[in-house]
C-alpha cells in the first residue's frame, strides 16, 4: 500500500470515529435537554398545582383485599403493588417481582426485588406474599379467582417463593396482579375487622396518610422503590361520598379532577363546558356461541354466512344505547397481541349467499333450503339468552330479525339465570347462546376457542398455537400466534363477536399530563398528572 493512500485511510477513519462521538454527545444532550424541557414546561406553566382531587362513592373500607367498591380497586394500584402488573397495551411487567421461571407445567419459582421498603419503612419479604396469597385463599375477595389454582407457597429465602399449582393454567402470571399486604403490619391488627384508622400499609407510588368519613389523603411515597420514576404529584385527595350524583356535581363544580363513568351521556348530568374525555374499552363482551354440534351449524361456512348476514351498527344503535361499541374478536380493547384488520366481521350479503350456496342450500320462497335425507329443510335453529338480562332481549330479536329477511329462521329461547348457566356448565342444551362476558386481561382465549369452548369446536392447531403462546416471553412471538388463531377464526367463526362496553376517563381541562387510562388502571402514569391553575 502506497505511503499516500495509507494516510488517507486514517484520515478517514479518524474523521468517522469523531463524527460518532460528536453524535453521542449531541444525542445525551438532545435527550438532557428534552428532559429539561418537560420539567420546564411544567414550571413554566404559571401556578402549577401539584395536587389532585379524586372521588369515591359507597365506600366500604381502603383495604383492596376486604372491599367490594370498584372506586377502591381503581385508587388501590397507586397505593398497592402487584408481583406483576399490566401495562397500557395490556403487556405484563414484574412489579414486585423481578424474575420469574416455569420449572415445570405446574411450578413457578418468583425471585422478588430487594430493598422494597414498606410506606413505614419496613422491609418487603417474601413472607409478605405468601401471607396475601393465604388470605386471598380464605376469604371471598375480588382477587380470590386469581390465586385459587395455587396449590402450595413455599418460601426458600426472603426474596424466594415457590408456587406450585393445582392443574396447568395458561398465561398463569397474568394472575399474580393482586395487591400484596404487609404481613408485619397485621401481626396484631385483626385483618378484617380493624377500624377506619388502621390505614394499610403499600410499596406503591403513594401512601396513606389520613383518612376520615369525607376525605382520604394520599401523599408522596418517598420509600417508593421505582427510583426513575420522580413523581409531579405530590398530594391526592380522594373525596368521599354517598352518591355518583354527588360525585357529578362536585365535578361540574370544578372540585373533582376526573371521573370513570361507563356513562357516554355523562354530559346530561355535568355538562358540556369545562371538561374532556378519553374514551376506552372496558373488558365486558358480548358474542354469540354457535354449537358447532348443531346439524346445521356444524358447517364453517353456515356460521360465517350467519356473520355476514349481521349489521353490527344496526345493534349497537337500536339495542346498546350508545353505551358499546362493534367488537370483531375477544382481544380488540387494546391487548398488545390483537392484530387488527386481519378478522372481516362486516355486514356482506353477497358472500354470505355465496357460502351457503357453496354448502348446498338454495334460496327459495323467501328462505334457505335443502334436501336433507328425503326432505327440504330450512335453515334454522334457537338462540338463547339468559331471560334475567333485560337488554339480551332486544339484542336477540335485532339479531333474530336481521336473519329472517336473509331467509333464516331463528327462535329466541329465553331461560332463567339457573338453566341458563347450567347450559354453560353442560356446554349443551342450545343451538346458538348469547354470552355476556369479561374477558381477560391476558391474551387467553381458552374460553372462546380451546378445548371445552361454549361452541363445542375443536382445532389441533388452535390448540397448540395457544399452548405455545403461553409459554413465550417475547410479545412479538406471541402477536405471531394469535395471528394465526385470528386467521383461523376468520375462516372457521365458531363463534360471533357482538359488541364491547366503553368507559370514559372525564376530567377538567386544567388537569393534564400522561392520561393513558385502560381498563387494569385508569389511573395509568397518575405521578406525572397536574394541574395548572388559571
Amino acid at each position: 500500500m502506497k505511503k499516500s493512500n495509507a494516510f488517507k485511510y486514517i484520515f478517514i477513519i479518524v474523521t468517522l470515529i469523531l463524527a460518532t462521538i460528536t453524535f453521542l454527545i449531541y444525542d445525551k444532550d438532545k435527550k438532557t435537554t428534552e428532559s429539561k424541557s418537560a420539567t420546564q414546561e411544567i414550571e413554566e406553566t404559571g401556578s402549577v398545582v401539584r395536587e389532585l382531587r379524586l372521588a369515591i362513592s359507597g365506600l366500604d373500607t381502603i383495604n383492596p383485599i376486604i372491599s367490594r367498591n370498584k372506586y377502591i380497586q381503581e385508587i388501590s394500584k397507586i397505593i398497592f403493588d402487584p408481583l406483576v402488573t399490566i401495562d397500557e397495551n395490556y403487556a405484563k411487567s414484574y412489579a414486585l417481582a423481578s424474575e420469574i421461571s416455569k420449572t415445570d407445567d405446574i411450578t413457578y419459582i418468583i425471585k422478588l426485588k430487594e430493598d422494597i421498603k414498606w410506606s413505614d419503612g419496613t422491609e418487603f419479604k417474601a413472607d409478605d406474599v405468601k401471607y396475601t396469597i393465604e388470605l386471598l385463599k380464605n376469604y371471598n375477595s375480588v382477587y380470590s379467582n386469581n390465586v385459587q389454582n395455587i396449590n402450595t407457597v413455599e418460601i426458600i429465602d426472603d426474596y424466594t417463593i415457590k408456587l406450585v399449582l393445582i392443574q396447568p393454567l395458561q398465561f398463569f402470571e397474568y394472575n399474580l396482579t393482586f395487591p400484596i399486604m404487609s404481613s408485619e403490619y397485621y401481626k396484631d391488627i385483626d385483618f378484617f375487622n380493624s377500624d377506619k384508622t388502621n390505614m394499610p400499609l403499600g410499596t406503591g407510588k403513594f401512601k396513606i396518610v389520613s383518612y376520615d368519613e369525607k376525605v382520604i389523603t394520599l401523599e408522596k411515597n418517598e420509600e417508593y422503590w421505582n427510583t426513575e420514576e420522580n413523581s409531579v404529584v405530590e398530594k391526592i385527595n380522594i373525596n368521599i361520598y354517598q352518591t355518583t350524583g354527588e360525585i357529578y356535581n362536585d365535578f361540574k363544580n370544578g372540585n373533582i379532577d376526573c371521573i370513570n363513568t361507563s356513562q357516554t351521556s355523562v354530559n346530561q348530568y355535568i355538562g358540556t363546558i369545562g371538561f374532556a374525555s378519553i374514551e376506552f374499552d372496558s373488558r365486558e363482551y358480548d358474542y354469540i356461541a354457535f354449537n358447532t354440534q348443531n346439524e346445521y351449524l356444524a358447517s364453517g361456512n353456515v356460521r360465517k354466512a350467519l356473520s355476514y348476514y349481521i349489521d353490527k351498527n344496526n345493534i349497537i344503535a337500536s339495542s346498546y344505547g350508545g353505551t358499546y361499541r362493534v367488537s370483531d374478536f375477544p382481544l380488540d380493547y387494546g391487548n398488545y397481541s390483537y392484530s387488527n384488520g386481519v378478522i372481516d366481521n362486516g355486514y356482506n350479503s353477497e358472500a354470505a349467499s355465496n357460502l351457503l350456496a357453496a354448502d348446498g342450500w338454495s334460496y327459495r320462497n323467501n328462505s334457505w333450503q335443502k334436501t336433507v335425507g328425503r326432505k327440504y329443510a330450512r335453515l334454522s335453529f334457537s338462540l338463547t339468552i339468559n331471560s334475567a338480562d333485560e337488554r339480551n332481549s332486544a339484542i336477540a330479536e335485532n339479531l333474530r330479525q336481521q336473519w329472517a329477511n336473509a331467509g333464516i329462521i331463528v327462535t329466541i329461547k329465553k331461560v332463567s339465570a339457573e338453566n341458563y348457566y347450567n347450559m354453560i356448565n353442560a356446554r349443551s342444551g342450545y343451538d346458538a347462546i348469547l354470552m355476556n362476558m369479561s374477558t381477560s386481561y391476558s391474551p387467553n382465549l381458552n374460553t372462546y376457542i380451546s378445548t371445552g369452548n361454549m361452541s363445542n369446536y375443536n382445532n389441533d392447531e388452535i390448540n397448540q398455537l395457544l399452548s405455545e403462546a403461553s409459554t413465550l416471553e417475547d410479545i412479538n412471538q406471541v402477536k405471531e400466534k394469535i395471528k394465526r388463531i385470528e386467521e383461523i377464526y376468520n375462516d372457521e367463526k365458531p363463534f360471533m363477536s357482538i359488541a364491547r362496553k366503553k368507559n370514559l376517563l372525564v376530567y377538567n381541562t386544567n388537569l393534564t399530563g400522561n392520561l393513558k387510562p385502560n381498563a387494569y388502571n385508569i389511573y395509568n402514569h397518575i405521578d406525572k398528572w397536574y394541574r395548572k391553575n388559571y
